[in-house]
């Protein structure tokens, strides 16, 4: 099962979603992220449960995330990383709202 992505209000009912299918947020969180000593938000993504960013968290959450697509090599990987990036650019500056990582 992957990591859906969604955009949610403070009821964390959604506004808008990314759903990952193919696993590609998986992977990362799995692989990549727990070891990346420089994030503030990514490493705290898993796999395996919820992970919620608040309004003041959002943009430290879409720098790293703009960095990570970046580094992506694998275009797949890469073209889903740009829909959650897109999902979080209009999430910023929204007040009570929030971007919720949602795993197995």
């Amino acid at each position: 099962m992957g990591i859906d992505t969604a955009w949610v209000n403070e009821q964390h009912e959604p506004r808008q979603e990314v759903f990952d299918a193919k696993q590609e947020l998986s992977r990362l969180a799995n692989s990549r992220w727990p070891g990346l000593s420089s994030s503030v938000c990514l490493r705290f993504i898993d796999a395996y449960g919820d992970c919620t960013f608040n309004q003041f968290q959002i943009p430290e959450l879409l720098r790293e995330l703009r960095d990570e697509v970046l580094e992506c090599k694998d275009k797949e990987t890469r073209m889903h990383l740009e829909k959650v990036v897109r999902l979080v650019e209009r999430a910023v500056g929204a007040t009570h709202t929030y971007i919720k990582f949602i795993g197995d």
